[in-house]
């Protein structure tokens, strides 16, 4: 069992005039190579020297992988404006200072920018070619803008990125009226080292230019999609697809059910999928199509997902890791009905998340608990208690609380968290299993 609290945090930060300062800031990166020109750059806060002559006594207390991690959340976290936190960081000490410089070197944010400043853009990029082989991520975010700005990037940065992994896509409309007419050719020439591509709040014409994107990313093996939507329906299985058929390490499909059906339409082979979406039909399909290759699958249950039918798992024989995410525990019930009817023979691990324990006290956990029939917490005790489920190891609970700093002291302890639960899954309990 499993706890998580996490204290509510106010943000501050005004993205107004992020293209502007995304644009002085991608000039003022450091093309001069290891003098570090970017130190003297105002879109960089400098370092006093009492701030400089700080040493990693002060900042090792904590393990260097720990706050590594919490550098780089910072500077991967491309739809909240970070900036002004990370500026915070830079200011700690020399080590947390050269660890932002470095992660913002492989990153390059492309927002928000009109014609003229994605030229300029261009213009410094294609004269620093240490530049270009430093950056790993690309991120576009047009705010429900034209892909034109992308297509123009795609043609004038053919092979200029030799080591870019991943291309996000935020808050556009796809339109090919607008666009180069050979748009995909230049996406592969200048994107075909990228193997991870994230979209969101995106709009394609048809499923058809939704697949020639996917097409024109040869390495790609990672997708992520958080509400991606078609404007049209047609049927995209061919031959190419037969011949030639799309292998994903990981698929994560965010309310993006359009998505889904391609997927299934062409005959996806995923090995990781996590799927938060309506249509739960669509989604047995797609488990259907994987089930050779699927090894991993976490479902997310909301409120707006109709309680039938159920995700048929019966096809599944390779699974070895299940994740249920519930947004209301009370949902437990229908994570009971899908292991009730299915037998994963290779599943080591199951775990059951919920994310909405708005009120973490010992007692509004335990009634949200006792809201879930008996009759399922029994039938999820006894069928994995059974032979349905041979090779299962670990059932892991785990409840995410949201506290503000006033009631941090007030979160359920994991024992009492431990003890409710051991009550309700006895033979579970028993056997180890329940962690």
């Amino acid at each position: 069992m499993k706890l998580e609290a996490e204290a509510e945090e106010m943000c501050g930060g005004n993205g107004d005039s992020e293209c502007v300062r995304q644009l002085q800031y991608a000039s003022s990166l450091d093309f001069a190579g290891a003098d570090d020109k970017a130190e003297s750059s105002g879109s960089i806060a400098k370092m006093t020297p009492s701030e400089a002559s700080m040493t990693l006594e002060h900042s090792i207390q904590l393990p260097i992988e720990l706050w590594e991690k919490v550098i780089d959340h910072l500077v991967d976290d491309d739809i909240h404006d970070r900036a002004p936190r990370k500026r915070e960081l830079e200011r700690v000490c020399r080590g947390w200072h050269a660890r932002c410089r470095f992660r913002d070197r492989e990153l390059l944010y492309v927002w928000d920018m009109d014609k003229h400043q994605m030229y300029r853009l261009i213009n410094i990029l294609r004269e620093s070619p240490e530049r270009c082989r430093a950056i790993k991520r690309v991120s576009f975010r047009l705010g429900y803008g034209s892909a034109c700005n992308v297509g123009l990037f795609a043609v004038c940065m053919a092979q200029k990125l030799p080591r870019a992994e991943s291309l996000r896509l935020v808050g556009i409309n796809w339109k090919p009226e607008q666009l180069h007419p050979q748009v995909f050719v230049h996406v592969t020439l200048a994107f075909e080292s990228v193997t991870m591509l994230e979209l969101s709040s995106t709009m394609f014409p048809s499923a058809l230019v939704f697949g020639r994107l996917v097409r024109a990313l040869p390495r790609l093996s990672v997708l992520d999609c958080y509400d991606v939507n078609f404007e049209k329906h047609c049927d995209v299985a061919s031959r190419i697809w037969e011949r030639h058929p799309l292998w994903l390490d990981t698929a994560n499909l965010q309310v993006s059910d359009d998505v889904v059906g391609f997927l299934v339409t062409i005959g996806v082979r995923v090995r990781q999928l996590s799927c938060y979406v309506i249509d739960l039909e669509r989604l047995s399909e797609l488990v259907t199509v994987s089930a050779e290759s699927l090894s991993s699958l976490e479902v997310t249950f909301t409120q707006y997902v109709p309680p039938d039918p159920l995700v048929d798992l019966t096809l599944a024989a390779n699974l070895h890791v299940l994740s249920f995410d519930f947004f209301d525990i009370v949902r437990l019930g229908q994570a009971a009905s899908i292991l009730s009817c299915a037998s994963l023979p290779k599943l080591k691990g199951l775990r059951f998340n919920s994310s909405s324990m708005f009120d973490s006290t010992a007692s509004f956990v335990q009634d949200k608990l006792d809201q879930v029939g008996q009759d399922s917490y029994a039938r999820i005790d006894q069928t994995l208690s059974g032979r349905q489920y041979p090779a299962l190891q670990k059932v892991t609970f785990q409840i995410q609380c949201r506290a503000p700093r006033s009631r941090v002291l007030d979160v359920i302890s994991e024992v009492s968290l431990a003890r409710l639960l051991s009550s309700r899954f006895p033979a579970l309990h028993a056997s180890g299993r329940l962690v």
